[in-house]
Order: C-alpha cells, then structure tokens, then sequence
C-alpha cells in the first residue's frame, strides 16, 4: 500500500480563510502533486481552511506538505499545531512555497524541513532517498533548511530547474484540479514561463547596511555580469523575491502547456490563466535573460503557443476563456498587440506600475518609466483590450511627490483605457531587497490618498457596466447576502453576485443591475447556458 500525502494549500489563506483571490487556483500545489504522483504516492489537495474547518481529514494521510507565503504564517503554524497534535500524525511535514525563503519559520513552526526555492529536484529527491521512510543526512540535500538542537542549519540552493526539464522531468498533475471546491468557476493558473529577466537593482540603501555603489553590472551587455552585484543586493524590483529565489526566465515547451491545458479543460476547467512573471519573456533571447527590456517579445514561440492553444475544442467553441495576465510595459509594441488579437486573444494585460514617479521607479530598481506604461496602455486599448495596472503603497522612497505623481498616472491611464486599478500595500518578503523594511499600514496618511484615488476611479469604470450583459461563472454562495450567488466572469469582467441558487460551473448570462462597490457589481440572471 503506497503512503498517502495531504498537500495542503494555504496560499493566501492568511489566518485561515481566504478573503481575496477566491477565484484563483495556482500552480505550485499542483506541481508538487505532480512529483508525488510520479513517484507512486497517493496524494490529495485540500485549502487550509478546508482543513481548519475538519480537522479530521489529516487522519487519512500518512504525511503533510504545505505551500504558502509569508502572509499565511497565522493559518500554517495552526495546521501546523493540528498536525502536531494528532497522536497518529508521526509522518513527514515538510513547508514549501514563499514562506520558505526566510528559513528561521522552520523553527516558529515545527516542521520537519523546508523546500526553499524551486521544490521539484528537490523533492524528488527527498523521495528517492527514502525520505519518507527512513532517517537520511539531509546535509547532503541541496536546497533545503532544518532544524538541529534547536537552530537552524540549512543547505546550499540547487541550480535553477532547466527549461527541458520543465517541459518533460517535473510535470504538474491536472487530475488532482477535482480537489479544489468550485474549480469549474476558478481561474487555474498554468506555469508557461518561471523567474524573472528584471535584473537590475534597487538604489535605495537597505536596511542591513548595503547600498548600490554603482558598479555598473545591472546595465552590463554581457547576462551573466548582470547576475552579480557586488554588494549582494538581492536582483529586480526591492519588493519583489521572484529574479533571486527563481532566477532568470526558462519557458516551458508548448507541447507541454498545451497537454496540460488540455487536459484542465476536459475535466471541466473554464479559466486558464497563463502563468508568468513576464509573458512576454516566452523563449526571449538565450540564457540566462537577465535584460527586462531587451532584445524584443519572441513573437514567433509565442504566436505558435497561442496557435495551439486555440485549435483546443473548448477554445474553439467559447466554453473556455484563455487569459494573459502579466506582461512587461517596456516590451508590449503594436506588433505585440496586434499578434495577441490575430491568435484571438480578447485578454487584457496586467501591467505593474507599482508608482507614478519615474525617480522612484529607478529608485527601487523598476524596469521603463511611467511612460512605458501609459504607452502599453494606450496601444491595448487602440487593439481593443483593457488593461489592468498595478501599483502599491508603503513602498520604500514614497514621499509626497511621489504620490502626486502617482495620482496623476493614475487619471492618465485611465483616461487611455486602462480597465482598473489595482492598489496594495507593499509587504516586506523574505529574499528581497527591502525584507527587512516595515509592511505598509492602512493609517499611512500617503497610502490613504492613493486608495482614495484608485477607489473613486475604479467605481466610476464600473458605472459603465450599468444594463450591459456579461457571460460569467457561479461560483459559491455569497458570505454576505443569503439566497446570492458570486458569479466570476468568464471573460474579462467584474466580480458579480446574483439572486438565486446555481450549482458551481453554471454559465449565466448576467445582466448587471447595481454598484455595489469598485470591485463588486449586482446582476440577475437571465439564462443558463
């Protein structure tokens, strides 16, 4: 009889239930999923709150492993205890994900190790070595942190997972999509590029002494001097972890994504989200791409991707919705927009900002200018696409001009057909340049301007949506209004709720009635189809 694993998914669970990305089912569990089955395991997935709801499902596996990030430290250190707690629960319990970059949580949290970075090799592995079952020197484990005597003792990384064998060694499972709750409604995340090409630095000085002496390698023309920095400034935007714990950008091959793909959609999967810190990076230039901006999109690997994509029947006859979601402004051309529409891709680009002021922007170590951006915005909008643009308060070098020009890129892109803003709160992770800077707090009087201006511009875009009709997905049952459904769009769209009972997966026609919020709008359903 082969051991049983509970992977448990915690991402973005928070203090145990999730409140935001409730419609959104990543990769990484899957992938992991993917090594186990591989390797004969019976493996599960359930969310943390799954699991903190009915703790008696823990009784079934022989062991645990968690993917989360370091804002899900509440609800992993109390699945955590629940496991610890069980008199039967004697198995492994290993942590992986974002949350493993900062290797001291192994101590905070009793498990028996973390799989720092990419967890793939790694696992492997560890269950080639019969891990599992046996005591073994985890010393000679690359990629790894554990506790000994209470300390805690970690090994080197491993070299970063190749594009081959992305695409052939470590595939993700898709039967194990049948464990997430409402999954027909969900937007399921397939990985078509990992790491980032933004290998530039921030100015800023970092909390831990060291600041960028200007040695010039960020700008180098050769990648592999781009990798090095001297004073051990972590590489990309200061907030951001992705160019150091997973390096430049490999591509999956396409026959890889469109098998996947294509298995997703003919379990009942609507929504593919092609997953990747920068589309645009797709077989890019060789490696290891290291220039955010240069050379040009690829558009050739990439109009043949999406070419396969869309001989997919589901594709085909619209029951199936492909989306693109980030992409770098400095590389998005009419070339690029026109390619996107001939391979019928209605998707909008998600674009990070992050601020208006171009002096903050080279501050914290950002790729382009606010220009880029309002370029890219006006050139989707020309093809007939409607961009989403990030930004985020709390950033360290915010100041009072910096916000202003925030706000006014704000109004600029918005006016050239940007769809929405997306505002957050800058969180310090672990494995970034500013870890060791403080979260952003809602009472930062800057930060309250800026969610002002996002939130009046938000709700003004969603008036436009009064009496139009929009094809969406039943989703859950509303938490706040009895006897609603939450219906996901199944295009590009707003959240919407409904009056009414729909099973998860139903497609309705809904026509919008009300604004509730500038993220929320209210419907009735006219039709199933």
């Amino acid at each position: 009889m082969s051991d049983s694993v509970l992977i448990i998914d915690a991402l973005s669970a928070g203090s145990g239930k999730r409140t935001s990305s409730r419609d959104s089912i990543g990769c990484g569990p899957r992938s992991v999923a993917g090594i186990f089955e591989k390797h004969g395991f019976d493996c599960r997935i359930y969310r943390a709150e799954e699991i903190l709801e009915k703790k008696s499902i823990m009784r079934k596996f022989d062991h645990i492993a968690i993917s989360s990030m370091t804002m899900d430290m509440p609800a992993t250190r109390k699945i955590m205890n629940l496991w610890r707690s069980g008199a039967r629960h004697s198995g492994r319990a290993i942590i992986g994900g974002p949350i493993a970059s900062d290797s001291r949580v192994i101590i905070k949290l009793g498990a028996d190790l973390l799989v720092i970075g990419e967890g793939e090799a790694t696992l492997e592995e560890l269950i080639e070595r019969d891990y599992f079952h046996e005591k073994i020197e985890l010393l000679d484990v690359l990629g790894i942190a554990f506790a000994i005597n209470g300390r805690v003792a970690y090994t080197r990384p491993r070299e970063f997972i190749s594009s081959e064998s992305l695409s052939s060694d470590f595939l993700p499972s898709t039967t194990r999509i049948l464990d997430y709750k409402a999954y027909q409604a969900s937007k399921v995340y397939v990985e078509v590029t990992r790491g980032c090409s933004n290998f530039r630095r921030t100015r800023l000085p970092l909390l831990n002494g060291s600041q960028c002496s200007e040695c010039g390698n960020c700008d180098a023309d050769e990648p592999e001097t781009r990798l090095d920095c001297p004073e051990d400034i972590p590489p990309g935007c200061g907030f951001c972890s992705v160019p150091g714990t997973w390096g430049p950008p490999r591509s999956r091959s396409a026959v890889s994504i469109v098998r996947e793909i294509k298995e997703l959609l003919d379990l009942g999967v609507h929504k593919i989200v092609l997953e990747s810190p920068g589309f645009l990076d797709y077989f890019r230039g060789s490696e290891p791409l290291t220039d955010p901006c240069h050379p040009p999109a690829n558009l050739s690997a990439i109009k043949d991707l999406l070419g396969q994509i869309n001989n997919l029947p589901q594709v085909i006859d619209g029951t199936a919705h492909i989306t693109i979601e980030n992409m770098k402004a400095c590389l998005f051309t009419d070339e690029v927009a026109q390619m996107l529409v001939e391979s019928m891709m209605s998707s909008s680009p998600n674009i990070g900002l992050e601020t208006g002021s171009e002096k903050h922007m080279h501050q914290i170590g950002k790729c382009g200018n606010p220009q880029d951006v309002l370029s890219a915005v006006k050139i989707a909008s020309k093809y007939g696409m409607k961009p989403f643009v990030y930004f985020i308060y709390g950033l360290p070098g915010e100041d009072e001009d910096s916000v202003n020009d925030s706000i006014t890129m704000m109004r600029q892109i918005s006016e050239a057909g940007a769809e929405r803003i997306i505002l957050y709160g800058f969180r310090s992770l672990p494995g970034s340049a500013f870890e060791n800077y403080p979260s952003s707090s809602t009472s930062n009087p800057l930060g309250a301007i800026l969610r002002r201006e996002a939130d009046r511009i938000n709700r003004v875009k969603k008036d436009d949506y009064i009496g139009k009709i929009v094809r969406g997905i039943a989703a859950e049952q509303s938490w706040v209004n009895r006897g609603y459904t939450m219906v996901y769009p199944l295009e590009e769209g707003p959240l919407m709720t409904v009056p009414g009972g729909f099973s998860a997966g139903t497609l309705l026609n809904i026509r919008i009635t009300k604004v509730l919020s500038s993220g929320l709008l209210e419907g009735v359903a006219l039709q199933s189809s």
